[in-house]
């Protein structure tokens, strides 16, 4: 997916921890960390086998990181993309108002509060492990539709290649989502 920053250039230092987790939002995302999220996923529940699903991928959460890069800097044959991923992005982040991906124009809100076309919506369809609890060892898998406003466009830099990631704000699906008599789904920004 290639893309480019259409307005409002500005280059910011995000805190460590956005910074950290836009990049494990990129690592899970990529087809090829997949075969070393499988992984560490399996050695996390082999080393914790009493504790909760739940529990076990917030471990994974935390620990990830620190695991893949200890994985790629030990494997001689391991790619160049792998390499430059586990470096991580730079610490200081191109920003923009608006980018273009794949014939779409996307803007922030902010953006669209000055502009007669409105671009900062966006919705996603995640297949996602629901839990009922903190206890909940049985977790549903469904795919839950998001929707939500773009608040910042993010290219992270990785030496190589950049990767164009969206900061947004959703929408509660408990109670900013509903479908009406028709069956047209009604979202409530606010």
């Amino acid at each position: 997916m290639r893309g480019k920053g259409s307005r409002g250039l500005h280059v910011i230092t995000p805190s460590v921890e956005d910074l950290q987790l836009a990049h494990l939002y990129v690592l899970n995302n990529n087809k090829k960390v997949l075969p070393y999220i499988l992984c560490h996923e399996g050695l996390v529940k082999e080393s914790n086998s009493k504790m909760s699903k739940n529990r076990v991928l917030k471990e994974y959460n935390k620990t990830f990181l620190n695991w893949f890069k200890d994985t790629i800097f030990g494997d001689d044959n391991a790619s160049e993309t792998l390499r430059k991923l586990v470096d991580g992005p730079k610490i200081n982040v191109i920003t923009q108002q608006g980018y273009d991906i794949n014939k779409y124009s996307f803007y922030t809100n902010a953006q669209d509060e000055k502009s007669t076309m409105q671009n900062s919506g966006v919705t996603l369809r995640v297949e996602s492990q629901h839990f009922a609890s903190v206890h909940d060892d049985n977790p549903c898998v469904a795919f839950i539709p998001y929707f939500g406003l773009v608040e910042e466009i993010w290219e992270l830099n990785y030496v190589k290649f950049n990767v164009c990631v969206f900061k947004c704000k959703w929408v509660d699906n408990n109670i900013g989502v509903r479908t009406n008599d028709v069956g047209f789904t009604l979202v409530d920004l606010r």
